[in-house]
Protein backbone atom coordinates (compact mmCIF):
# COMPACT_ATOMS: atom_id res chain seq x y z
CA UNK A 1 0.00 0.00 0.00
CA UNK A 2 3.10 2.41 0.52
CA UNK A 3 4.52 2.09 -2.47
CA UNK A 4 1.07 2.43 -4.14
CA UNK A 5 0.76 5.55 -2.13
CA UNK A 6 4.04 6.52 -4.13
CA UNK A 7 2.81 5.71 -7.27
CA UNK A 8 0.08 8.05 -6.65
CA UNK A 9 2.01 10.99 -5.31
CA UNK A 10 4.55 10.45 -8.44
CA UNK A 11 1.90 10.11 -11.35
CA UNK A 12 -0.38 12.75 -9.42
CA UNK A 13 -0.91 14.74 -12.53
CA UNK A 14 -0.89 11.74 -14.83
CA UNK A 15 -4.00 10.57 -12.92
CA UNK A 16 -5.44 13.95 -13.11
CA UNK A 17 -4.90 14.54 -16.32
CA UNK A 18 -5.42 11.60 -18.14
CA UNK A 19 -9.83 10.95 -17.42
CA UNK A 20 -9.76 14.83 -18.21
CA UNK A 21 -8.37 14.36 -21.38
CA UNK A 22 -10.26 11.35 -22.62
CA UNK A 23 -12.87 13.09 -21.51
CA UNK A 24 -13.00 15.87 -23.18
CA UNK A 25 -11.79 13.64 -26.08
CA UNK A 26 -14.84 11.95 -25.69
CA UNK A 27 -16.99 15.29 -25.48
CA UNK A 28 -15.26 16.67 -29.13
CA UNK A 29 -14.88 13.44 -30.80
CA UNK A 30 -16.73 13.98 -34.41
CA UNK A 31 -19.85 11.90 -34.86
CA UNK A 32 -19.01 8.36 -37.15
CA UNK A 33 -21.39 8.19 -40.19
CA UNK A 34 -24.27 7.02 -39.68
CA UNK A 35 -26.24 3.69 -40.41
CA UNK A 36 -28.55 3.27 -43.23
CA UNK A 37 -31.64 3.10 -41.55
CA UNK A 38 -34.57 1.44 -41.88
CA UNK A 39 -38.35 2.03 -40.36
CA UNK A 40 -40.78 0.05 -39.02
CA UNK A 41 -44.82 1.37 -39.56
CA UNK A 42 -47.30 -0.29 -36.60
CA UNK A 43 -50.80 0.03 -35.80
CA UNK A 44 -52.99 -1.52 -33.16
CA UNK A 45 -56.64 -2.80 -34.32
CA UNK A 46 -59.06 -4.25 -31.97
CA UNK A 47 -61.33 -6.99 -33.69
CA UNK A 48 -64.69 -7.04 -34.14
CA UNK A 49 -67.32 -9.09 -32.83
CA UNK A 50 -70.30 -10.20 -35.53
CA UNK A 51 -69.42 -14.13 -35.81
CA UNK A 52 -66.95 -14.13 -38.47
CA UNK A 53 -63.91 -16.20 -36.74
CA UNK A 54 -61.02 -15.25 -39.49
CA UNK A 55 -61.64 -11.82 -38.63
CA UNK A 56 -62.83 -11.73 -35.14
CA UNK A 57 -60.35 -13.53 -33.57
CA UNK A 58 -57.18 -12.09 -33.24
CA UNK A 59 -55.32 -15.46 -33.47
CA UNK A 60 -56.58 -16.10 -37.01
CA UNK A 61 -55.31 -12.97 -38.20
CA UNK A 62 -51.93 -14.02 -39.44
CA UNK A 63 -53.28 -16.79 -41.10
CA UNK A 64 -56.21 -14.36 -43.42
CA UNK A 65 -53.28 -11.09 -43.69
CA UNK A 66 -49.93 -13.42 -45.02
CA UNK A 67 -53.09 -15.09 -47.06
CA UNK A 68 -51.68 -14.63 -50.89
CA UNK A 69 -55.37 -14.12 -52.31
CA UNK A 70 -55.70 -11.39 -49.41
CA UNK A 71 -52.41 -9.40 -50.06
CA UNK A 72 -53.14 -9.76 -54.26
CA UNK A 73 -55.92 -8.17 -53.52
CA UNK A 74 -54.56 -5.12 -51.38
CA UNK A 75 -51.55 -5.18 -53.92
CA UNK A 76 -52.77 -6.18 -57.14
CA UNK A 77 -50.30 -4.73 -59.20
CA UNK A 78 -46.99 -5.66 -56.89
CA UNK A 79 -44.96 -8.97 -58.25
CA UNK A 80 -45.08 -12.31 -57.09
CA UNK A 81 -41.39 -12.19 -55.80
CA UNK A 82 -41.80 -8.90 -54.04
CA UNK A 83 -45.40 -10.44 -52.46
CA UNK A 84 -43.58 -13.22 -51.23
CA UNK A 85 -40.95 -10.70 -49.52
CA UNK A 86 -43.52 -8.38 -48.26
CA UNK A 87 -45.12 -11.94 -46.86
CA UNK A 88 -41.95 -11.99 -44.88
CA UNK A 89 -41.59 -8.56 -43.79
CA UNK A 90 -44.78 -8.04 -42.61
CA UNK A 91 -44.96 -8.71 -38.03
CA UNK A 92 -48.58 -9.32 -36.55
CA UNK A 93 -48.02 -9.35 -32.82
CA UNK A 94 -51.28 -10.86 -31.11
CA UNK A 95 -51.79 -9.11 -28.06
CA UNK A 96 -55.19 -10.84 -26.71
CA UNK A 97 -57.85 -12.45 -28.77
CA UNK A 98 -59.05 -9.27 -30.00
CA UNK A 99 -55.86 -6.90 -30.00
CA UNK A 100 -53.58 -7.10 -32.41
CA UNK A 101 -50.13 -5.23 -33.95
CA UNK A 102 -49.29 -4.80 -37.37
CA UNK A 103 -45.48 -3.82 -37.77
CA UNK A 104 -44.00 -3.79 -41.31
CA UNK A 105 -40.19 -2.55 -41.73
CA UNK A 106 -38.87 -0.95 -44.63
CA UNK A 107 -36.07 0.74 -45.85
CA UNK A 108 -37.98 3.71 -47.35
CA UNK A 109 -40.07 5.50 -44.59
CA UNK A 110 -43.05 6.63 -47.06
CA UNK A 111 -42.59 2.86 -48.25
CA UNK A 112 -43.31 1.22 -45.07
CA UNK A 113 -45.83 3.44 -44.12
CA UNK A 114 -47.95 3.08 -47.38
CA UNK A 115 -47.32 -0.92 -47.69
CA UNK A 116 -48.81 -0.85 -44.27
CA UNK A 117 -51.68 1.67 -44.48
CA UNK A 118 -52.85 -0.78 -47.58
CA UNK A 119 -53.19 -4.14 -45.83
CA UNK A 120 -54.79 -2.02 -42.54
CA UNK A 121 -57.40 -0.72 -45.24
CA UNK A 122 -58.13 -3.86 -46.87
CA UNK A 123 -58.47 -5.42 -43.30
CA UNK A 124 -60.46 -2.80 -41.94
CA UNK A 125 -62.39 -2.72 -45.23
CA UNK A 126 -63.24 -6.43 -45.55
CA UNK A 127 -64.19 -6.17 -41.92
CA UNK A 128 -66.78 -3.03 -42.24
CA UNK A 129 -68.64 -5.10 -45.11
CA UNK A 130 -68.77 -8.43 -43.05
CA UNK A 131 -70.15 -6.13 -40.21
CA UNK A 132 -72.80 -4.20 -42.20
CA UNK A 133 -74.02 -7.43 -43.49
CA UNK A 134 -74.48 -9.58 -40.02
CA UNK A 135 -76.05 -5.53 -39.26
CA UNK A 136 -78.33 -5.67 -41.58
CA UNK A 137 -79.27 -9.38 -41.37
CA UNK A 138 -80.45 -8.92 -37.79
CA UNK A 139 -81.84 -5.84 -38.67
CA UNK A 140 -84.20 -7.38 -41.45
CA UNK A 141 -85.34 -9.86 -38.97
CA UNK A 142 -86.16 -7.69 -36.75
CA UNK A 143 -88.35 -5.81 -38.84
CA UNK A 144 -90.25 -8.84 -40.11
CA UNK A 145 -90.58 -10.56 -36.49
CA UNK A 146 -92.25 -7.16 -35.17
CA UNK A 147 -94.39 -7.31 -38.17
CA UNK A 148 -95.47 -10.81 -37.66
CA UNK A 149 -98.87 -11.22 -36.62
CA UNK A 150 -98.76 -14.22 -33.93
CA UNK A 151 -101.99 -15.91 -31.85
CA UNK A 152 -101.66 -15.01 -27.50
CA UNK A 153 -99.71 -18.40 -26.91
CA UNK A 154 -97.05 -17.11 -29.19
CA UNK A 155 -96.55 -13.49 -27.81
CA UNK A 156 -94.27 -14.76 -25.21
CA UNK A 157 -91.92 -16.87 -27.90
CA UNK A 158 -91.86 -13.54 -30.16
CA UNK A 159 -90.83 -11.00 -27.18
CA UNK A 160 -88.33 -13.21 -26.27
CA UNK A 161 -86.74 -13.71 -30.09
CA UNK A 162 -86.78 -10.25 -30.36
CA UNK A 163 -84.88 -9.59 -27.21
CA UNK A 164 -82.48 -11.62 -28.92
CA UNK A 165 -82.34 -10.31 -31.78
CA UNK A 166 -81.58 -6.81 -30.05
CA UNK A 167 -79.16 -7.88 -28.00
CA UNK A 168 -77.31 -9.74 -30.70
CA UNK A 169 -77.49 -6.39 -32.40
CA UNK A 170 -76.20 -4.32 -29.28
CA UNK A 171 -72.89 -7.08 -29.43
CA UNK A 172 -72.48 -6.53 -32.89
CA UNK A 173 -68.87 -4.61 -32.77
CA UNK A 174 -66.86 -3.61 -36.19
CA UNK A 175 -63.06 -3.66 -36.12
CA UNK A 176 -61.16 -0.45 -34.45
CA UNK A 177 -58.00 1.33 -35.19
CA UNK A 178 -57.15 1.53 -31.43
CA UNK A 179 -53.33 2.83 -32.04
CA UNK A 180 -53.24 5.08 -35.29
CA UNK A 181 -50.53 4.33 -37.73
CA UNK A 182 -46.68 5.40 -37.15
CA UNK A 183 -43.55 5.01 -38.44
CA UNK A 184 -40.37 4.64 -36.15
CA UNK A 185 -36.92 5.50 -37.21
CA UNK A 186 -34.83 2.06 -36.14
CA UNK A 187 -31.03 3.74 -36.67
CA UNK A 188 -29.50 3.63 -33.59
CA UNK A 189 -28.64 7.39 -32.32
CA UNK A 190 -25.20 7.11 -31.33
CA UNK A 191 -23.79 8.05 -28.16
CA UNK A 192 -24.22 11.85 -27.11
CA UNK A 193 -21.54 14.05 -26.54
CA UNK A 194 -22.27 13.87 -22.91
CA UNK A 195 -21.95 10.01 -23.07
CA UNK A 196 -18.93 10.03 -24.90
CA UNK A 197 -17.09 12.16 -21.76
CA UNK A 198 -18.60 9.69 -19.14
CA UNK A 199 -17.04 6.75 -21.00
CA UNK A 200 -13.92 9.02 -21.41
CA UNK A 201 -13.67 9.68 -18.23
CA UNK A 202 -13.92 6.34 -17.06
CA UNK A 203 -11.45 4.65 -19.52
CA UNK A 204 -9.33 7.34 -18.02
CA UNK A 205 -10.06 6.26 -14.54
CA UNK A 206 -9.60 2.49 -16.06
CA UNK A 207 -5.82 3.22 -17.53
CA UNK A 208 -5.13 5.15 -14.39
CA UNK A 209 -5.90 1.87 -12.01
CA UNK A 210 -3.77 -0.26 -14.19
CA UNK A 211 -1.05 2.51 -14.37
CA UNK A 212 -0.81 2.44 -10.35
CA UNK A 213 -1.83 -0.97 -9.17
CA UNK A 214 -0.55 -3.25 -12.02
CA UNK A 215 3.19 -2.93 -11.77
CA UNK A 216 2.93 -3.38 -8.06
CA UNK A 217 0.77 -6.44 -8.24
CA UNK A 218 3.62 -8.21 -10.38
CA UNK A 219 6.14 -6.63 -8.93
CA UNK A 220 5.57 -8.57 -5.26
CA UNK A 221 4.37 -11.66 -7.21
Amino acid sequence: MKRIAGRIKKYFVLIIALPLVLGLFGYFMPKGKAAPSDYTASVTISTGNYGESKYNNAKDVPLLLKNEPFLKEAFPEMPEEDLATLKDELAIEIRSDSLFNLNYTGSDKEEALNVLEKIKNAYMTADKTLFSKREEMIEKNIKALEGETVSADSKVDKQRFLYELETNKLDLKAAEEIEPLNVMDNQAGGMSPKKRAVLGVLIGLALSFFIIVVPEVFKER
